[in-house]
């Protein structure tokens, strides 16, 4: 019978087997799951032991190279290696929009999010940012950010996604609570979303402000903490932020209202898959939390 650090451990890699991503003994610490309310943290050495002395996860995953998979996944190994390496092309292009955004109105923190976020992007992903504004800055925020897309061509639209800019999460600086916006409990994907967002611009320390606001996680990664950004892939404050054209944010407000498409509009604050408010903005009309949450549990039945 499993204890629960071997149930956890395995928890972990399969729900990272979901996304082709195989986890080295370091990953498995930081992004242990917790399927069971005990208190004890634990630490990085009792993590090495279960791996190389656990019966019952020999019999469930492999190691190579330093990575950890379920068996008969080794295949994932190549798949890590060449989604980082398009990553990092991915990222500079990210970095590049980054530092003209910074300059907009109302603008405190840009963070990639979802795959790109911790370097697993395919060839033919978008750029997914999460965007934090002021109050009452955020229609003008989006106005200015998709409208600078627009004229340069870098807004998915239909079957074209590789390498645009998806705009679709907005929130401003006093909704960084995010367990409020949870579907089902666990939100399995919405927590490690996260834990795993790339904050490439920070202005007035937002990032702290957001990992406290959802410090709620901890009680599914006990050993999560903040990421650390290396230098290549943040950008530094911007010295004079376009403050005179903070102007217009109910006109914007009401301008995208109007064109927003039919299906934003019709799921619109059903539930927290699409969120039109003045606070939060969120487009994911094909929202698909659930059914990773489905997924994962149906690998652990397995």
């Amino acid at each position: 019978m499993a204890n629960n650090l071997e149930k956890s451990i395995l928890s972990t890699i399969a729900y990272f087997d979901i996304f082709d991503y195989p986890l080295t003994d370091l990953e498995i610490w930081k992004w242990l799951y917790r399927t069971e309310n005990w208190d004890k943290q634990n630490v990085f050495s009792e993590i090495i032991k279960i791996l190389e002395n656990s019966e019952y996860l020999k019999s469930l995953i492999e190691s190579k190279r330093g990575f950890y998979f379920l068996k008969g996944r080794e295949s994932i190994l190549e798949i890590r290696q060449k989604r980082y390496n398009l990553a990092e092309e991915k990222f500079k292009k990210a970095i590049r929009i980054s530092r003209f955004f910074r300059f907009l109105p109302g603008v405190r923190m840009i963070a990639v999010c979802n795959s790109l976020a911790w370097s697993n992007a395919s060839e033919e992903s978008d750029i997914d940012f999460f965007i934090v504004t002021r109050k009452n800055k955020i229609w003008i925020t989006r106005f200015w950010a998709a409208g600078f897309l627009k004229l340069l061509g870098l807004r998915p639209s239909g079957q074209r996604t590789k390498d645009k800019i998806c705009l679709s999460f907005f929130a401003d600086e006093d909704s960084l609570d995010f367990e409020k916006i949870s579907l089902g409990k666990p939100d399995i994907y919405l927590i490690y979303w996260i834990s795993q967002i790339a904050p490439i611009y920070d202005a007035g320390g937002i990032y702290q402000k957001f990992l406290s606001a959802n410090s709620w996680i901890k009680k599914y990664l006990p050993n999560d903490f903040a990421a650390e950004i290396v230098f290549r892939r943040k950008i530094k404050a911007a010295v004079l932020p376009l403050f005179f054209f903070g102007w217009g944010n109910k006109f914007s407000r009401w301008l995208q209202i109007k064109f927003l498409p039919k299906q934003i509009r019709d799921a619109a604050n059903k539930d927290s898959c699409v969120i039109v408010s003045d606070s939060i903005l969120k487009f994911h009309v094909n929202d698909r939390r659930t059914k990773y949450r489905e997924i994962w549990e149906n690998k652990l039945k397995e």
